[in-house]
């Protein structure tokens, strides 16, 4: 016989009504807002729940009192985001309803990566962000886009010295965008016969003499030849007719401004020729991997390698290239000497010289660390042993018709490379030669001549393609530099040539491509802020190209916008 309770249970059991909690147990809940679509929430990794519409909701099952809880999202609509709040708790003796699910569109970032980049620069996203960068790496604008809309990123103004490229840089929304390309090369925007924005070594742009026309000092130059170095924020000057290599606290922007040491002599008013770790005599152009630096020891006929950048003055070298030891000189046409080299590179793991008098250069395929380590590949030479300048037939003496060939050299002196491509002036044959890619092979031929119709032609000239005793070079990988010394000029080629006899883009030093004047005004006596005076080295630190105008006793700088 049924109890009036056990009735009760029975009627409300076959009305359909929810049993509700047993004592200490309780549900867990709360609210979605925003959803467009459908969504599955789960408790506690069992139980699911799928709705398709905003407002309340409530898991069937009940949880113990002081058990915790977890929901979690396991579906949502494509293309929104929900976020869940207050989705983990402990029950405190009451049904949850807190857990909050709110659902917005999804959106998308717009971003990329920046290569070559060290100087600041801004990106405007569709006309509305704007994103300033400085370093290379990945890059992403704040704001967020919707699927299906449109971006489009430019760069609002190119830094100084400094040429860079966006690619991939619009379209349609369908994901993150990872894909824009920031690349940036130095570039230097040169005008001709452009002045310069300051000197250094003489109280005037007019003035020229050596030591400024008085006695060697701190703050003077006696006839500076090579390329200068920056590296670890000192300036290595090469004061050659002081047989002396300065040292500056960084690029002085004053014309006279005191060394900070002096290498190759005990002090700022010595210049006497030197030998052993410490001594220089009559070193030409200087090299920098960033951590060491070599000096072309020209008269002594020997590379000099400081295997830490040198600080202090009279610092001694650490190795010597060219001679058995620190205290001979001699000039020898062997694979372990040197007669005169008047250039050295550190660049991409290697060592190359210009060994000048010997008509070759010569390349180590790793920077040597002990002396008298001989070289892994010579050019200009199909072996070490012949050192005869356009020798085409490889006789060991020079040709009486001095014709070239592509594979020849006469008084090499300026080298760069980037590691692919090889650049050699080739100083008494007038002319520049372009490996395309980098030799393999003693004596290896040459793919394309500078100021020269052809290889067999070495007429020395002053045309807007022409050179007459160049010296030294550099290139930005894209730009072209060269020393065109006795033309007493710059020449710069926008684009590395890949053709014979390439016209040049700009000239400093000259009015024009077919002027060769000492001074300025021609007529004068004095050089001026514009005019160059057998130019013998550069270097490029953007947005400044600092030029070693040897036959006025000073550096040049030129700054580019």
């Amino acid at each position: 016989m049924l109890t009036v309770l056990g009735l009760v249970a029975l009627v409300g059991a076959a009305c359909g009504k929810e049993e509700p909690p047993k004592p200490g147990h309780f549900k867990v809940g709360g609210t979605i807002s925003g959803l467009s679509g459908s969504l599955t929430l789960r408790l506690n990794g069992a139980e699911s729940i799928t709705r398709s519409e905003n407002g309340p909701f409530t898991f069937e099952g009940v949880l113990e009192d002081q058990s915790t809880f977890t929901v979690t999202l396991t579906a949502a609509p494509e293309q929104q985001e929900c976020l869940l709040q207050g989705a983990t708790g402990k029950l405190q003796g009451a049904d949850v309803s807190t857990v909050e699910v709110n659902c917005s569109q999804r959106t998308y970032t717009v971003g990329g990566t920046a290569e070559g980049l060290d100087v600041p620069l801004q990106l405007r996203l569709n006309e509305s962000e704007t994103l300033s960068l400085s370093t290379s790496g990945a890059f992403t604008f704040q704001t967020r886009l919707l699927k299906g809309a449109t971006y489009n990123v430019t760069l609002v103004a190119q830094p100084q010295a400094r040429r860079c490229t966006l690619s991939n840089t619009g379209g349609t929304v369908a994901g993150n965008v990872t894909t824009l390309v920031l690349q940036c090369n130095a570039w230097y925007t040169l005008t001709d016969h452009q002045s310069s924005a300051w000197i250094i070594g003489q109280n005037a742009a007019t003035d020229s003499e050596p030591n400024r026309g008085g006695a060697l000092g701190q703050d003077t130059l006696a006839g500076p030849g090579g390329n200068p170095v920056l590296a670890g924020g000192k300036l290595y000057v090469s004061d050659s007719g002081a047989n002396r290599v300065l040292g500056f606290n960084g690029l002085p922007h004053q014309s006279v401004t005191p060394a900070e040491f002096v290498l190759g002599q005990p002090d700022f008013t010595s210049d006497a020729i030197g030998i052993g770790r410490a001594g220089l005599s009559f070193q030409a152009g200087l090299s920098s991997d960033g951590t060491r630096l070599a000096v072309a020891d020209k008269a002594n006929n020997r590379i000099l390698l400081y295997q830490t950048l040198p600080k202090a003055t009279a610092a001694p070298a650490d190795t010597v290239l060219g001679q058995r030891d620190f205290d001979s000189t001699e000039s020898r046409c062997a694979k372990n000497s040197l007669n005169s080299p008047d250039n050295v590179v550190l660049s991409h793991g290697m060592l190359l010289v210009a060994d000048t008098y010997n008509n070759r250069v010569l390349i180590w395929k790793t920077v040597p660390t002990t002396s008298d380590v001989e070289p892994d590949l010579v050019l200009g030479q199909t072996q070490f042993t012949l050192c005869a300048a356009n020798d085409k037939n490889q006789d060991g003496v020079m040709d009486a018709d001095r014709v070239p060939t592509a594979s020849t050299l006469w008084l090499p002196m300026g080298i760069w490379t980037d590691g692919t491509r090889l650049i050699v002036i080739d100083s008494s044959n007038c002319r520049g030669l372009i490996w395309n890619q980098f030799p393999t092979q003693n004596g290896q031929a040459a793919d394309v001549v500078l100021g020269q119709g052809g290889f067999t032609s070495n007429e020395c000239t002053t045309t807007q393609s022409g050179l007459n005793a160049p010296s030294f070079v550099y290139s930005t990988g894209t730009q072209l530099f060269v020393a065109d010394t006795s033309n007493h000029r710059i020449m710069v080629w926008n684009a590395i040539p890949s053709t014979h006899n390439a016209p040049a883009s700009n000239v400093l030093g000259q009015k024009d491509f077919t002027s060769m004047n000492e001074y300025d005004p021609p007529t004068g006596t004095t050089p001026s802020a514009r005019s160059l005076y057998r130019p013998g080295g550069m270097l490029f630190t953007g947005p400044y190209v600092v030029v070693t105008d040897q036959g006025n006793n000073r550096l040049v700088v030129y700054e580019s916008p």
